[in-house]
Order: structure tokens, then C-alpha cells, then sequence
């Protein structure tokens, strides 16, 4: 194997781990959300998340959800 396939495969590698991470996060997200929020996470119109803080954005839910994600530390400011 040459270099370039070297590279390839590392590029490779590191580019299947970093999905996996993307969605153990995404999942540990739902997870969390579910948790705090219970039976009312179904009352989220969008959410988006910043993986890089590990908190929420761009919410469109009721006031009441909302300030469950504050409390919770959860609510990007």
C-alpha cells in the first residue's frame, strides 16, 4: 500500500469516527431532552443543537419548555 492509500485510509477512518461522534451526541441530545421534558418534548417545533457546548438554539417551543432548557442549562443564550 502506498502513501496516498495511507492517507486515504486515514482520512477514511477519521471521517467515520467523526460521524460516529456526531451521533452519539445527536442521541445523548434526544436523550437528554427526553429526560428533562418527558411526554412535552413533543410540543418542540425545531431545535437545533450546537454540539461543540453541548446546548440548544433556535427553539420554537411554549415559554414553559423554554424555561425548562434554561433551568437546566441547556438554552443557548
Amino acid at each position: 500500500m502506498g502513501f496516498e492509500d495511507q492517507i486515504k485510509a486515514f482520512a477514511d477512518k477519521a471521517k467515520e469516527a467523526m460521524e460516529a461522534k456526531k451521533l452519539e451526541v445527536e442521541n445523548n441530545a434526544k436523550k437528554a431532552l427526553h429526560d428533562l421534558l418527558g411526554e412535552d418534548v413533543s410540543k418542540i417545533q425545531s431545535i437545533s443543537l450546537d454540539a461543540d457546548i453541548g446546548k440548544f438554539h433556535s427553539v420554537v417551543a411554549p415559554e414553559s419548555i423554554l424555561a425548562k432548557l434554561r433551568e437546566a442549562n441547556l438554552l443557548k443564550l
